[in-house]
């Protein structure tokens, strides 16, 4: 892995190398005025987003590893969850994504620590090459049909790693763009990767289907996953040296102690920043109802729906199906996020949103077909995203850049946790079937009870530096009246997380 080094100049937010393309840019400004070399593009629209080159290239990284998760979740689960002579009960199935979510969480407070230290370039490379290295051995051990226990053991280093990755490239999303332009660039970045991540499953059940569920094809299957991680290696190593940070560091010489106090710092900045831990809470329940709403639909598709419904499948197939659905709400919600906060300001879409999600789960999820059931998804998909791309933009734009890793990473942790405990009350409340009104209640409520709480929240805390940054005239005011625009910084103010604003 990487070692530690240097803390660089404060308030830089990166070093653009001589082979980074040109682009326009607002040029960030320190202390002592402009800083040399600091080169952060500020566009609107997908299609300028797109022509940024180092986005560009982050964005290629995330799609490739999390097509890597993807594949290897689903070869997971093709050969553990869901083998033919295995029948999933809700408990197996939390079980499985306990054993794979739990541990790897518990990593994450502790990757952000080092995150904050290193070259989170180096980090990319680095943990990607030891994941190419851990699928070899998961795909052995499949091959040789050895115990799930030692299968899950290596899974786990997959998966624990798979934390410095994803937590490293969202800390490094505000070395490409500038804050104005977080929005989309998170809506971009974090919808592709969940969409490459449902495609990755996909491919793993294609494969399935086409070469078979044996112990030696599921092996194959698996060994092909590394493609996905080298090939992320390759591009993250395409970034000049420290070219995402970070850019200055408040960590401890000793690397134990930077470690240790990962967790705790990760917490105290978060205390500091209400906007930031209302942001991150809304997240979790939002993730909760997404966990409780994917056991409830592999339920379904493996016990309640037995046959077909014209084009749509039961089984394995039909999950393979949902995967698509949901991969469509992702990509809506990847091309309507960033104009939406634009028109209507970030907190009034979110209450708009997450209300209307509501209604549409108790309306549709509780008619339990399978047209209902994907509709329901598509739903809940996109909900889960614009949520995430919004929460996403508040937490880089307020946090400080000695600090974003470990709130990243203190972010994800609790996301995993919710998705866990979301199963966890799965299998007390769904049946074998998965066909539980209370299960779809319950999950209309939390969104709804959501959708008010950040509206109050929101109107008491006030316009945040991502609103400034957007121009969000309205976050203020959620509910609806015409509110006053949200007071502007001049170019070159410091803003609350302590960097510089681009105007």
């Amino acid at each position: 892995m990487p070692h530690p080094s240097a803390s660089a100049p404060v308030g830089a937010r990166g070093p653009v190398a001589s082979s980074e393309r040109p682009e326009a840019a607002a040029t960030a400004v320190g202390p002592a005025g402009p800083l040399p070399g600091v080169n952060r593009p500020s566009v609107r629209g997908l299609g300028q987003l797109l022509r940024l080159h180092r986005l560009r290239r982050l964005v290629t990284v995330r799609v490739l590893s999390s097509f890597g998760d993807g594949a290897f979740q689903g070869a997971l689960a093709g050969a553990v969850l869901f083998s033919p002579e295995k029948a999933a009960d809700p408990m197996a199935i939390a079980a499985g994504f306990a054993v794979l979510l739990l541990p790897y969480s518990i990593i994450g407070p502790f990757a952000g620590a080092l995150l904050d230290r290193w070259d989170r370039r180096r980090v990319l490379i680095w943990a990607n090459v030891v994941r190419c290295v851990a699928v070899v051995a998961v795909a052995a051990q499949i091959a040789a049909d050895l115990p799930w226990a030692a299968l899950f053991g290596t899974a786990l280093i997959i998966m624990g790693v798979g934390r410095f990755v994803g937590s490293g490239l969202s800390a490094s999303m505000p070395h490409t763009v500038a804050d104005d332009s977080l929005v989309g660039a998170n809506a971009l970045a974090t919808t592709a990767g969940a969409i490459a991540t449902a495609v990755g499953g996909g491919y793993a059940i294609g494969m399935r289907s086409v070469i078979g569920d044996g112990p030696h094809p599921m092996a194959v299957i698996t060994a092909s996953v590394l493609v996905f991680y080298a090939l992320a290696a390759v591009f993250a190593a395409r970034f000049a040296a420290r070219a995402l940070g970070p850019d200055e560091t408040d960590e401890p010489a000793q690397p134990v102690r930077a470690v240790l106090q990962g967790l705790t710092s990760a917490l105290h900045h978060v205390r500091q920043r209400p906007a930031v831990g209302v942001n991150i809470v809304l997240v979790m329940v939002v993730r909760f109802c997404f966990g409780l709403c994917t056991l409830t639909v592999l339920l379904l598709f493996q016990h309640y729906f037995t046959e077909s419904e014209g084009l749509l499948r039961s089984g394995l197939a039909g999950i393979a199906e949902v995967l698509g659905v949901g991969a469509v709400g992702l990509f809506l919600g990847a091309v309507v996020t960033a104009p939406a906060v634009r028109l209507l300001g970030r907190s009034r879409y979110l209450v708009v949103l997450l209300g209307t999600t509501a209604l549409a789960v108790v309306g549709f999820g509780s008619q339990f077909t399978m047209l209902s059931t994907m509709i329901t998804t598509l739903f809940v998909s996109f909900a889960y995203q614009s949520t995430k791309v919004c929460a996403d933009t508040v937490v880089q734009a307020e946090s400080g850049d000695a600090f974003v890793g470990r709130v990243f990473a203190l972010y994800d942790t609790a996301n995993n946790l919710l998705y866990v405990l979301a199963f966890v009350l799965g299998v007390l409340i769904l049946p074998e079937s998965g066909r539980s009104v209370t299960g779809v209640v319950l999950v209309g409520a939390l969104l709804l009870l959501s959708a008010v709480g950040y509206a109050v929240a929101s109107r008491r805390m006030g316009p945040t530096q991502a609103d400034v940054a957007t121009g969000d005239a309205t976050v203020h005011d959620p509910a609806g009246s015409a509110g006053h625009p949200a007071p502007e910084r001049a170019a070159g103010t410091t803003s609350p997380a302590g960097r510089p604003s681009t105007g």
